[in-house]
């Protein structure tokens, strides 16, 4: 999943230095992108259904870094995407990446 979010921003002629991070405790996000100005996170799982608990992690550390965007990209058939936070299938990510980039 990484490595295609990366190729379709790549794609698109964006302009990004991608990175992984955890905290000492153990936290970690799977990406995190900077882009330009904007710093976008990610959490993968590969869950139909992810849990709760996994978004609020993902909205923590996104606050801790400065996000202005955070992704929770699963398996899901149903996804929800809002302006700071969207959690998705792959395939509605990109469609998100695409438009959100060119805001």
């Amino acid at each position: 999943m990484i490595e295609q979010i990366l190729s379709a921003l790549a794609a698109n002629g964006s302009s990004y230095d991608p990175y992984f991070f955890r905290t000492s405790d153990g936290s970690e996000l799977d990406l995190v992108l900077d882009l330009g100005s904007e710093r976008w996170v990610f959490e993968v799982k590969l869950s139909s259904q992810p849990h709760p608990r996994d978004l609020e992690r993902l909205r923590k550390l996104g606050d801790l870094l400065g996000a202005r965007r955070r992704f929770l990209v699963s398996q899901t058939s149903r996804s929800a995407i809002s302006d700071d936070l969207s959690s998705a299938n792959l395939a509605d990510t990109l469609t998100e990446l695409n438009a959100g980039h060119r805001r």
